[in-house]
């Protein structure tokens, strides 16, 4: 009885994470609305997880048919194994998060939808629980059994979620199980409480495998199987593999090596797969290449319905510019309510923040930041008013309108460092209002000091040099003026539709915090049929943060 309550006290002093050396072990819990039950995984965060700040790759580990949560940690040696691997170096460290979904195969099957629930729950809690770079170029996923089952047909299903991918003596058997496969008596592909081949096919990812060649996407694939697996799922393995050999000639990998259908194989197949996997991962940066946007779309009340450059024409132009852009962050300039929640709903990868001028809320033009969501999360925003009262809705000097910043933090999902982004629109007619507000920017830029990267992004409503351009270049730098290679798409920013077409005509500005890399900055001139999509043409730069 000693030796049991010495076992108990070990086990829950690791799921406790107070182990004195390696990683830990968590456990977690959430109710899925998807499945209306509560869902259970482990998390093992690496040694140095709670000293660092550091965001860290995230690897899914999928249980087999009989499995839970627990049963990489208990049978598979999951936290000795890693922790030993990064000691020595041979892998990255990551966090590793082992759902529970007993009897489900990964499918959305029969009895539930198993793999919704891991792809729209599971997973944006876990990386939103964890510091984990919630970027597909850091996230792998591996499993076992009925787990390299619902491994493969995630990544031949879903590619662009993740880099690589490792598939243990995976079932999937085509065309169908074995009568002593797990897979003929379990939920999912069951009719009346009988095994349904056509479940069976349904699911398997001889369906998807087409698909997955013809999309854009490429997930290097690590096999392994035992030659005496009583399930015969080495021959299965091996016809996968010469499914996608020349698919993928450099991205495949596969093992036949000595054992069973047991953990006593997979727990010595484990660290090749770790290997190969850690070896597919962007390696670790502090740097940051991001694509960042200022543009003036024009306010959406300004041009009546019979004029070709109404809004409702020019949004799918303005959206289509962006688009093409690839911009991560983009500084809206002009905007109102209207025209903002139409851009978000027809790009949909951007998250956007801003408020009216004129109430702190909706009405008026805004500035508006969109940011593409799965490069950076939102920390916190405001917007101040160019003012002497910038706190406060308030016009500022001689301005004829109301002037704003909006000043927003963001948080990069590939290397957890923040960013400080601001918006602003200066007034087309006061001087003084001008150089007041670039003064004012000045020492926000100051306030915000130097442990982030900062852009500041804008209509600036002057020739370069005006007055005010000083004080702004004090503490940032003009993006035009410090690119790396030769700025392209001429100098005129203002076309005023066709209309008023000036050379040296720039009024719009990127600048950038000193160390800050500009690679690139381009004045982007595209026109659709001769329609210009604003009366402003946009610019974009290329900035490593540092």
């Amino acid at each position: 009885m000693r030796y049991c309550f010495l076992t108990v006290l070990h086990i829950g002093l690791l799921l406790l994470g107070l182990a004195a050396n390696g990683g830990e072990l968590k456990q977690q819990t959430f109710h899925s609305n998807i499945l209306d039950r509560e869902y259970r995984y482990l998390v093992y965060l690496p040694d140095d997880y709670a000293a660092t700040d550091q965001q860290f790759p995230v690897l899914y580990l999928l249980h087999g048919a009989g499995g839970d949560e627990n049963e990489w940690w208990k049978e598979g040696g999951v936290k000795d194994t890693i922790d030993g691997l990064v000691r020595r170096g041979d892998i990255q460290p990551m966090v590793v998060v082992m759902p529970g979904q007993p009897q489900a195969w990964w499918v959305d099957g029969a009895a539930s939808k198993a793999e919704s629930a891991l792809l729209k729950e599971l997973m944006p809690h876990a990386e939103s629980s964890f510091r984990v770079q919630r970027n597909p170029a850091q996230r792998l996923i591996a499993g076992i059994s009925a787990g390299g089952y619902g491994a493969l047909n995630l990544v031949l299903k879903h590619p662009q979620a993740f880099v690589a991918a490792a598939l243990l003596s995976p079932a999937i058997y085509d065309p169908l199980p074995p009568e002593h496969s797990a897979a003929q008596t379990q939920p999912p592909f069951q009719t009346a409480g009988r095994f349904d081949p056509q479940k069976w096919q349904a699911q398997h990812y001889t369906r998807f495998i087409d698909a997955y060649k013809q999309s854009a996407g490429i997930v290097p694939l690590y096999i392994e199987s035992a030659d005496h697996d009583s399930l015969g799922i080495a021959l299965q393995s091996s016809m996968l593999f010469e499914k996608l050999r020349l698919h993928q000639p450099d991205a495949i990998a596969l093992t036949v090596g000595e054992g069973g259908h047991d953990w006593g194989f997979w727990r010595g197949a484990f660290p090749r797969a770790l290997e190969f996997l850690s070896a597919r991962l962007r390696p670790a940066s502090q740097k940051q290449s991001i694509r960042a946007m200022s543009y003036n779309i024009r306010c959406g009340y300004c041009e009546s319905e019979s004029d070709v450059n109404h809004w409702s024409r020019r949004k799918f132009l303005v959206a289509d510019v962006i688009r093409r852009s690839r911009a991560d962050v983009v500084g809206l300039q002009e905007v109102e309510l209207f025209q903002a929640r139409s851009l978000a709903a027809l790009l949909g990868e951007f998250d956007w923040v801003g408020v009216g001028r004129d109430d702190g809320a909706e009405k008026g033009e805004m500035n508006a930041v969109f940011v593409r969501r799965s490069a950076f999360s939102i920390n916190s925003h405001k917007t101040l008013w160019l003012s002497d009262t910038p706190q406060h809705v308030s016009r500022g000097w001689d301005a004829a309108l109301n002037r704003t910043v909006t000043v927003v933090s963001l948080k990069s999902k590939s290397t957890g460092k923040d960013l400080d982004f601001l918006n602003t629109h200066f007034d087309h007619m006061g001087v003084r209002a001008r150089q007041e507000s670039a003064a004012l920017i000045s020492r926000v830029v100051a306030g915000l000091g130097d442990k982030s990267p900062i852009i500041l992004v804008g209509d600036l409503n002057a020739l370069p040099n005006f007055p005010g351009y000083e004080s702004l270049s004090r503490g940032m730098r003009d993006a035009a003026t410090v690119t790396l290679t030769p700025a392209t798409g001429g100098e005129m920013t203002f076309n005023g539709f066709g209309l008023d077409l000036q050379p040296g005509n720039k009024i719009d500005y990127l600048f950038v915090s000193p160390n800050q890399e500009v690679k690139s900055h381009k004045v982007v001139t595209d026109l659709y049929d001769g329609l210009y999509p604003s009366d402003h043409f946009p610019v974009v730069i290329e900035v490593t943060l540092h």
